[in-house]
């Protein structure tokens, strides 16, 4: 552990003083933000043609059992998520990374149906799902005063991998089999983060949030039994929130349900078939892939700018308006034809993709506390990786049956607006937990 004492943050200290004093651990959420890329969609479907060929499977089919495993990867977040709350973040992102290494040396192998789900299963849960909640969960316990920023920072590491995976993946399936790029790309976390994570995960002096370990510090100074099966306790006059309670919360339902799935129904969908969105837009694939230039850097200033608003103003206040640019970016490449239709779609879709992450793992911190982070995202979390496997499959199939991009866009547009709608309802309504 580091010697330097933890100070309170305000939250008028600059961005760069921040990083100066924070670069270990925020690059430790930037390292596990960029590898959980291996589980992500974007990346997963990069390799769709050769996967499709290797196994004479169509776009529905694929879409199908794409959507089965993470399903099923979804379910299984709501047991293993409850580690954070019991493991030292340092042993449990070595867990996790041997755990997603593992995986991508298993898909090398794919041969048939069977092992495509399961290979598919354990990317989409160490990748997607435990690796994210890893980082977001110890970044949220970790600060309070820049909680956003820290987040924000973090989440850099999936925008980078946005930006360069698509180029390096086609580059790189001109000369070499997809397999052998499964076989190798685990080498570098192995190799590569593994050894330096004891360094990264040492507390400096601005995480004034006290991690799990000082949460659990403090209910044992004040005589509270934090394992105990009390539905909210108090600690250091912060209530921590379990599961039981949460799933009896009004604003659960009414908004960070739907501020959860959302973003990842509408961005997963997309990314799975943008081939198909590419030709209806009437572009070639090498236009709409040069566009993503234009995305990496709207993540990045959607992540950033996202992170100021929380720390400013507060995720519960923030979170709601971050699916303004859901709706732009579909009404974009739904209304406007040709070259800048595709370029605003880009623009807002950047945006989308940056903004939500952030500002809603911090209303959940603020609404529920940090004892229980681990319990609580863990039954938000596959809510999100379960709507990321219903759009391929539900999209897939609108696709077959002949649909095109208003009907595509449209569903995604009323999807935006319910969550923007449950998620104001959210910032207003007092906690009310039902008997």
């Amino acid at each position: 552990m580091s010697s330097e004492p933890s100070i309170r943050l305000s939250t008028q200290v600059g961005t760069a003083a921040f990083i100066r004093v924070e670069w270990r651990f925020l690059l430790f959420g930037v390292a596990m933000a960029f590898w959980s890329s291996l589980g992500q969609t974007f990346f997963i479907s990069l390799f769709s043609a050769e996967i499709r060929g290797a196994l004479g499977l169509g776009h529905g089919a694929f879409g199908t059992y794409y959507a089965i495993a993470t399903t099923a990867s979804a379910i299984s977040l709501l047991w293993l998520g409850k580690l954070a709350d019991t493991m030292r973040v340092e042993r449990l992102a070595l867990f996790v990374i041997l755990g997603l290494c593992l995986s991508a040396l298993m898909f090398s192998q794919v041969n048939s149906v069977f092992a495509l789900v399961g290979g598919l299963y354990l990317l989409r849960l160490f990748g997607q799902g435990m690796t994210t909640h890893t980082y977001t969960t110890a970044m949220a316990r970790r600060y309070v005063a820049a909680r956003g920023r820290a987040l924000s920072l973090a989440q850099l590491g999936i925008n980078i991998a946005e930006s360069i995976g698509p180029a390096a993946v086609v580059a790189l399936l001109l000369v070499l089999d997809w397999r052998l790029i499964w076989l190798c790309l685990p080498l570098i976390p192995l190799f590569g983060l593994l050894p330096f994570l004891r360094v990264l995960t040492q507390r400096t002096r601005y995480q004034d949030g006290g991690g799990l370990e000082g949460v659990m510090a403090a209910a044992a100074a004040e005589g509270v039994d934090d394992r105990q099966d009390a539905d909210i306790l108090t600690i250091s006059g912060t209530d921590h929130w379990r599961r039981a309670a949460v799933i009896r919360d009004g604003r659960f339902w009414l908004g960070l349900i739907w501020l959860t799935m959302v973003p990842g129904f509408t961005i997963t969908g997309i990314l799975f078939h943008q081939l198909y969105l590419a030709e209806l837009a009437g572009v070639s694939m090498a236009s709409w892939a040069a566009h993503y230039v234009i995305y990496a850097a709207c993540a990045v200033i959607g992540t950033l700018v996202s992170g100021q608003l929380v720390d400013r103003f507060g995720g519960r206040q923030v979170a709601a308006h971050m699916m303004l640019p859901i709706t732009l970016a579909c009404a974009a490449l739904w209304l406007i034809e040709g070259q800048a239709g595709v370029f605003l779609f880009f623009v807002f879709f950047g945006l989308a993709a940056g903004m939500p992450g952030t500002a809603v793992t911090a209303a959940m911190a603020e609404l529920y506390g940090t004892r229980y982070l681990g319990e609580v995202k863990a039954i938000i979390m596959p809510l999100g990786v379960f709507s990321s496997a219903l759009s391929p499959m539900t999209m897939g199939l609108l696709i077959d049956l002949g649909y095109g991009m208003g009907v595509l866009m449209l569903l995604n547009i009323a999807l935006a607006l319910l969550a923007q709608v449950g998620g104001t309802v959210m910032m207003t309504r007092p906690a009310r937990v039902s008997a």
